[in-house]
């Protein structure tokens, strides 16, 4: 068992969506952060980008089991449980991997060490002098590698029961069904009865209730006038914890004892390492016999299962992060559907939401989405209706689809893409030399080599850095392109009078089924304008509402010439251009 068999139907990765060119205008960065939020920015899109698929028995495999953590909280629970066990026994198993000398220590090394150390102590005082330290510590470190060692070993013996308890007694509770979640429980009762994991929990805690080891030391410090350590003295050690947190600390306070000022953590800087590593191999080296024979007990329980369990942390990772995702969206009244995959339409969407902004601001309003194989869909409105974020919302659900995620929506059903690929409004290149619609030909020049008949392509208001006539003409010709090469688009834009040279664009070409015009509506009132957030499919409205967005911003042209004149400027109210003006715009 390793978690590929858990996350892919066939136990190995299959197909892939590249977003490397849509991530950033999409804002798939954002929502990977709501769906593994412990992995942090850059590493919740990587992982989120290796665990996209275009195959649909994995795609159905994960919402199946998904589905089923949503139908089983408490399971869900207990996974996240599991997930941060898992991080601990990571940590102790790489501990493990860089100790291997500690698993070498006999007992004929502990003799042959003891009469080396009686005769150097014969010789010199080794414990005041930091060069006599180093020189030690330089040789030879098994001891310190074998306390290490040792307390890994018990924290892995430690998790990995308490995990695999956790595991099996959630599992056969919930009776499972999906194939992940079936095969999870198969393997950890198969691996609990080769491991007697009971059996394995009781030795363990036996051992721990016997241990008369280490359980806390003390050391005397020599620093210089800089403070910087130069000697230390092991002042002792102890098999049982003092009654106190610390030495230092007084009895039955928080505070530490009279006349301490500060405390040392190690390693200070560069050298405090080879004083820690001395610190260790003291310890070690003192308590040596019952170290060994602790140590040579945890060797032998049986803990087979330890790499399997490590190899499902990602698949752990992406169902919680998945089901919790999805419960926050149900817990804040969105629908959600697991969509189908269908070769019949790129894609479906019902009463759907922008699943980033359905998480942390206020619920959108649903919206229905459809385009056929090859179709091309125009988008306009007025300004600040949500054409952007709708586009963003095809974009995300698409991304969720190909996860084997849930979408909020109320059904959905879509067409597997290769490539998410993204124009958005650029600025001016960073050096100057090229202008913003330089900058949008050279994307346009980029998208055009990369794209396939699988990908879709997501305009967002290109060629408004010409004039309108150039950029509406620009972006007839662009859609009309991709229709004849059957790549699915869509384009936001305020170019409203676009519509009758795109309709006849694409009846010379044969294709009038395949464009759409969407419109975002909204109605002027008294108070302003009033955004209903609703699509529907309609010809572009003859206006985008500028007059009352600017109205609403308390920016009037009348009163700019007012305020103009009132400082002395002469702005010719006369001229007939100013009526032509203020017909166009007020």
């Amino acid at each position: 068992m390793n978690g590929n068999e858990l996350l892919w139907s066939r136990g190995e990765r299959l197909g892939g969506l590249d977003i490397s060119l849509a991530a950033e205008d999409l804002e798939l960065n954002r929502l990977c952060m709501l769906l593994f939020p412990s992995l942090g920015t850059e590493g919740a899109l990587s992982f989120s980008a290796s665990l996209l698929t275009d195959d649909r028995e994995t795609i159905r495999m994960r919402q199946a089991a998904i589905q089923e953590l949503l139908e089983h909280p408490d399971l869900l629970t207990a996974l996240v449980r599991l997930l941060d066990l898992l991080k601990e026994m990571d940590a102790a198993y790489r501990g493990l991997m860089d100790n291997p000398l500690g698993l070498r220590v006999t007992r004929m090394d502990a003799a042959m060490d003891s009469v080396k150390k009686a005769v150097i102590r014969l010789e010199r005082n080794i414990s005041q002098q930091a060069a006599d330290i180093r020189e030690e510590n330089a040789a030879d470190n098994r001891y310190a590698q074998l306390l290490r060692y040792t307390l890994f070993r018990r924290r892995l013996a430690s998790r990995y029961t308490e995990a695999m308890t956790l595991l099996l007694d959630e599992l056969r509770r919930e009776h499972c069904a999906s194939g992940p979640l079936k095969a999870l429980t198969l393997w950890a009762e198969e691996c609990a009865a080769r491991d007697h994991i009971e059996n394995t929990a009781a030795a363990l805690r036996h051992l721990n209730a016997e241990w008369k080891g280490v359980e806390a030391f003390a050391v005397d410090v020599c620093l210089d006038s800089r403070r910087i350590v130069v000697g230390l003295e092991m002042a002792e050690i102890r098999s049982e914890a003092y009654a106190q947190r610390g030495m230092l600390e007084a009895a039955g306070t928080s505070e530490p004892r009279e006349g301490i000022t500060s405390l040392l953590n190690f390693p200070q800087n560069g050298s405090g390492t080879l004083f820690q590593e001395y610190l260790l191999s003291q310890v070690g080296y003192e308590v040596r016999g019952p170290l060994t024979k602790f140590r040579d007990a945890l060797v032998k329980l049986p803990l087979s299962g330890v790499e399997e369990l490590l190899s499902l942390r990602d698949a752990l990772q992406f169902y919680t992060g998945a089901a919790a995702f999805c419960r926050k969206l149900q817990d804040r009244g969105s629908a959600l559907a697991a969509p189908t995959i269908t070769e019949e339409m790129t894609f479906r969407f019902q009463a759907a939401r922008l699943p980033e902004q359905s998480c942390t601001g206020n619920l959108p309003v649903p919206n229905d989405l459809a385009m056929e194989p090859g179709g091309s869909i125009l988008m306009t409105g007025p300004n600040s209706s949500g054409k952007t974020c709708c586009l963003i919302m095809v974009g995300q659900l698409l991304f969720l689809g190909q996860l084997g995620c849930l979408v909020p929506a109320e059904a959905g059903a879509f067409s597997p893409r290769d490539q998410l690929l993204t124009l958005f409004a650029a600025g001016e290149s960073k050096t100057g030399e090229d202008s913003r619609m330089g900058m949008e030909i050279q994307r346009i020049r980029l998208l055009r080599a990369r794209m396939t008949p699988r990908s879709i392509l997501f305009f967002n208001e290109p060629m408004t850095s010409t004039s309108a006539s150039e950029g509406a003409r620009i972006c007839v010709d662009l859609l009309s392109d991709l229709a004849k090469q059957e790549v699915p688009a869509m384009l936001v834009t305020h170019f409203n009078h676009i519509w009758p040279d795109l309709e006849a664009a694409f009846a010379s070409l044969g294709l009038s089924g395949r464009l759409h015009s969407l419109v975002m509506t909204a109605r002027e009132t008294p108070e302003g304008v009033q955004y209903l957030y609703k699509l529907e499919e309609a010809p572009p409205l003859p206006s985008s509402h500028a007059r009352a967005v600017v109205a609403e911003k308390g920016l009037r042209l009348e009163d700019m010439l007012s305020g103009l004149s009132a400082r002395g400027l002469d702005v010719r109210p006369q001229d007939p251009g100013w009526d032509r003006i203020r017909r166009g715009v007020l």
